[in-house]
């Protein structure tokens, strides 16, 4: 395989078991003693001492994405001399960052018998790191240093004025087009869990998918999503509709993986084009956390008017179920997205009831809510 390539065999499942995905913690807690009566407080700093220190980890990631590091390491294991020769940069600091990044399991250390370690990055990280890949997060980095993180250090203003217009009003996410292409890049992993969940929905649903469908996909970015569905189902089609400067990115996915001939992906401005009628299944994601209540109202009563009898409408997304006990790793994560929006130009993790009353007034209902990694899928269909 070509380092930082996907194929479409790379969907077959195996049984290779999957990586540790969980994040280490970087302070031991479990040491801390009951100091002199005042253990709690203790115990509460070092606690928020390492939600503080979690810049750490995207400032040494991007650092080496800039210095080119990730590149130099897709042709083979170097030490950090030969990296800073490479990267025009210094011995003794580049040995410092490789070091960082082999902190966080970016990197695997290779200690030598004589001389410096070696440093060595994996197929996975070659997918993830380097331009190209399916799943590669270049464009979530680019979008990172574009936007992220000058915006999170402006938070406070962001919640001073709650991104209104001049009348007060909330307005629309005001991502550019730019930021916005980058960001599509580099958050494609997002979409297999999402497409399996889905299917395991429809299966309980017994929603059938042996017969063809017609998908539309709003706001497709890549096209992944439906793009996934396709290979999963193969009488089924789909149309994407999405911005002039995004839709070559999903033609040419859609040519990656084989579905091309099922997939078509239009320019066209989902708030004032027709979406057309009788689709089976409409797909929204990543769509209406960036959101006004009042212009996700109107996408579910457009969504009414362009879905089939028996269609359903599939939004996946950042969604609260239960915002006065949110223990679940999803709302969590919802939650603490929706700063993310506050901080990079508007919208919000709505409420599940929020959208039980859009679907309603919608004349639609609420079927489904499936849990994925870091997103919830609603499925709805007419009430």
């Amino acid at each position: 395989m070509t380092p930082g390539v996907t194929t479409p065999a790379d969907f077959e499942t195996d049984d290779t078991p999957a990586p540790e995905l969980n994040i280490r913690p970087l302070v031991d807690n479990a040491l801390l003693p009951d100091w002199r009566g005042a253990g709690k407080v203790v115990h509460s700093a070092h606690r928020i001492y390492e939600h503080l220190i979690s810049l750490w980890a995207p400032g040494v990631i991007e650092a080496a994405h800039d210095l080119g590091v990730f590149a130099e390491l897709s042709t083979g294991p170097k030490t950090s001399d030969q990296l800073a020769t490479a990267c025009d940069a210094e011995q003794r600091a580049m040995r410092v960052l490789m070091d960082g990044l082999y902190a966080y399991d970016i990197v695997d250390r290779i200690p030598a018998d004589a001389g410096p370690a070696l440093y060595r990055m994996s197929e996975e990280m070659h997918e993830c790191l380097l331009p190209g890949g399916l799943f590669s997060l270049v464009g979530k980095i680019e979008y990172d240093r574009q936007l992220a993180w000058h915006s999170w250090r402006n938070l406070a203003d962001a919640v001073r004025r709650d991104n209104r217009d001049e009348t007060g009003g909330l307005q629309l996410n005001q991502i550019t087009e730019h930021n916005y292409e980058s960001l599509v890049r580099g958050i494609n992993f997002w979409a297999p869990p999402i497409v399996e969940a889905l299917r395991g929905g429809f299966e309980t649903l017994e929603w059938p998918t042996d017969r063809p469908a017609s998908v539309l996909d709003i706001g497709c970015g890549t096209g992944l999503y439906s793009q996934l569905l396709l290979r999963a189902f193969p009488e089924w089609r789909a149309t994407g509709l999405e911005a002039p400067n995004i839709a070559p990115i999903a033609r040419a996915q859609a040519e990656r993986l084989g579905v091309a001939d099922r997939f078509d992906v239009q320019v066209r401005d989902f708030w004032t084009e027709s979406w057309g009628s009788d689709h089976d299944l409409l797909v929204f994601v990543n769509i209406f956390h960036l959101q006004t209540p009042e212009s996700a109202q109107e996408l579910l009563r457009r969504s009414k008017e362009a879905l089939s009898t028996d269609g359903l409408v599939c939004i996946a997304d950042h969604l609260v179920t239960d915002e006065k006990d949110a223990k679940s790793i999803q709302d969590r994560f919802a939650m603490l997205f929706a700063a993310s929006m506050l901080a990079t130009g508007g919208g919000d993790a709505f409420l599940l009831d929020d959208y039980d009353r859009w679907l309603a007034s919608a004349g639609l209902r609420r079927v489904a809510v499936l849990d994925t990694p870091m997103h919830r899928i609603l499925l709805a269909g007419h009430a």
